[in-house]
């Protein structure tokens, strides 16, 4: 019950976090529904059942898409520190971009870190790219050219390049979402 009781408060805490905000895609899904769908696939597709990487699916966006200063990122990392201890906030470190870097240098950042992060930050980030490319796919953004959703699906698959080997599962899942993506948009 303990496990449950984690996981339910980070559902808690992240849907509190991204109360406002929508995905990109044309059909402006409520946000929440992202984290959550990452969980679902962590534990329905992969198998995982660590209650810190769910956990961490759950709470993987919040420090990165809720706050606007580094004075607020820290302050977040602190409370969910407190709420939820040190592993959780360290895996979802791990899979934080630095909003004050560049857009182009975060992207590269993610394929060069890619290999050196924890188990549990890999399969997160595969599960996270799986369902950053069934959205590219079946959800796009309204306003993406075609090039900007192609670009999309080939730097996905440089970054799970560097993550590959810690859940064969999700691995498939992943070749598998961007084979569709790339039927749709016709490249191969």
């Amino acid at each position: 019950m303990e496990d449950i009781g984690i996981i339910l408060k980070a559902l808690v805490f992240a849907a509190r976090r991204h109360r406002n905000q929508f995905r990109k895609g044309a059909e402006k899904i409520p946000y929440i529904n992202h984290p959550i769908q990452v969980a679902n696939l962590l534990v329905n597709e992969g198998g995982e059942n660590d209650p810190i990487l769910i956990c961490a699916a759950i709470l993987h966006d919040v420090i990165e898409d809720t706050v606007d200063s580094v004075k607020e990122r820290q302050e977040l990392s602190d409370e969910i520190l407190e709420i939820f201890g040190k592993e959780i906030l360290s895996v979802t470190l791990e899979v934080t971009d630095d909003k004050t870097l560049d857009k182009k240098v975060r992207k590269q950042l993610q394929i060069e870190e890619a290999i050196h992060k924890s188990v549990k930050a890999k399969k997160l980030k595969i599960a996270d790219k799986i369902m950053n490319v069934m959205d590219i796919t079946n959800n796009p953004p309204s306003d993406w050219p075609l090039e900007r959703l192609i670009d999309y699906l080939d730097w996905s698959e440089k970054v799970v390049a560097g993550l590959r080997g810690v859940n064969r599962r999700l691995e498939d899942l992943f070749d598998k979402c961007l084979d569709e993506g790339r039927v749709k948009y016709k490249i191969m």
